[in-house]
């Protein structure tokens, strides 16, 4: 018997000496694009036959939901996993306490892991208390799978315990490297990744993966702040688009950015089909508020709830961010172009005006004046008042050709009209 386990330790020890170490590194935010690249990782050293895997952790932190997905994927692995780390910070203590040994670099450091909530324009709080829970709950179940102080794991997450000495009360734990060997949740101290392999029994010969060309593609376009231009450049440009004869550039480039937008979430494994349908349904219905019930009421409400249930089952937790985002950039890009626009001689191209200016008559016409559309007005277009071809906006939603119209308003060239009951 004892033979056997010789042989089986020697044949462990010569894997782990004639195979290759994988090297998986965790750096910048923790996002789902990371989890998927992790995942592909894995299983590529699972398939190749590793003789383990190295994360090299440097990270202040990320999503809570995706740091439990990268976790859960750790500890299932058959392979022996080390976690090198240089900041493990928030969900990166997560990541780091789930592999089998933990080595810290010098001047490196672990914790900090209290969950916050960061609304837009607003100081960083706490989550609240059940989200609290939950988290220390998993870093309690992840410690007790490693053999790791149960007790120190929670106190990173949870500001109410204390830890005499190393933590004061309302504050989460952090641990310098000589701390957190001292204490048991790291194994040990090294000045390199290769002094880091030698002393957890890894092989020095090392193969360090990098995420493809898609996960790049996908962390870059589901950041909140490219994901948020995305969306709101998408709906200007369709929006513009809806006030021009035809189909033309800019709503091809619209739904060009659009798609963009949903690739993103797609390539992450943020979103599908449910989230498409329901975002463009929800542009469906505002349309439908617009050109055929004016005002706004039911179908635009919806619309816009569907819009916002969209974006948030894509991006969860940081779905506030890419929506404030999305409207300050929507806003600000329709304040430029309703002030500076139509004074470019390309933006003539841009409104129906342009098309029939040459038809235009000089006379101007009074408030009250009765006529016919004779395009659609969507909401610019062409009325006549007796013989008077005038250009003309509707002053709400969308009026048909042949409708009769009245003069409402006049604003020097802008002549404002509504469509008149019969």
């Amino acid at each position: 018997m004892e033979a056997v386990k010789r042989l089986l330790s020697l044949a462990l020890f010569l894997s782990l000496a004639l195979g290759k170490t994988y090297l998986i590194p965790i750096q910048g935010e923790i996002d789902p694009a990371l989890a998927v690249f992790v995942e592909q990782a894995l299983a590529r050293a699972e398939a190749e036959g590793a003789s383990g895997v190295a994360f090299l952790i440097d990270t202040p932190g990320g999503r809570v939901d995706t740091a439990i997905r990268i976790s859960d994927r750790i500890l299932q692995t058959p392979l022996p996993t080390l976690a090198v780390v240089q900041n493990a910070f928030s969900a990166g203590a997560l990541v780091a306490l789930s592999c089998q040994q933990i080595a810290m670099l010098p001047g490196s450091e672990i914790g900090a892991a209290l969950p916050v909530v960061a609304l837009p324009f607003q100081e960083p709080e706490a989550a609240d208390q059940k989200v609290i829970s939950a988290l220390k709950g998993k870093f309690r179940a992840v410690a007790e799978a490693r053999g790791r102080p149960v007790n120190l794991a929670e106190a990173m997450v949870d500001p109410a315990l204390e830890v005499p000495g190393l933590s004061a009360k309302g504050e989460p734990l952090t641990l310098s490297a000589d701390k957190a060997v001292e204490l048991k949740v790291a194994d040990f101290k090294a000045a390199s990744l290769q002094e880091a392999l030698r002393q957890a029994g890894f092989s020095p010969e090392t193969e360090r993966l990098a995420p493809g060309p898609r996960v790049q593609v996908a962390r870059f376009l589901t950041s909140s702040a490219v994901a948020g231009l995305l969306l709101a450049l998408g709906l200007l440009l369709l929006l513009l688009e809806l006030f021009t004869p035809g189909f033309g550039v800019m709503g091809a480039l619209g739904l060009a950015l659009l798609g963009l937008y949903f690739a993103g979430g797609w390539l992450a494994g943020l979103s599908g089909a449910f989230e498409l349908v329901l975002f463009f349904l929800g542009v469906a219905l505002l349309l439908a508020e617009a050109f055929l019930f004016p005002g706004f009421g039911l179908a635009g409400a919806l619309g816009v709830g569907a819009i916002l249930a969209s974006v948030y089952f894509t991006f969860g937790e940081n779905a506030l961010w890419v929506i404030a985002i999305a409207v300050i950039a929507l806003g600000l890009g329709l304040l430029l172009v309703f002030r500076y626009l139509p004074r470019t001689r390309p933006a003539q191209a841009l409104v129906l005006e342009s098309a029939i200016s040459e038809h235009a008559a000089e006379e101007a016409v009074e408030v009250g004046s009765l006529g016919v559309a004779l395009t659609d007005l969507r909401p610019g277009g062409v009325g006549r008042f007796g013989a008077k071809r005038v250009d003309v906006v509707a002053n709400r939603g969308f009026i048909p050709k042949g409708t009769p119209i009245r003069v409402v308003e006049v604003r020097g060239p802008t002549v404002l009209v509504e469509a008149v009951e019969e």
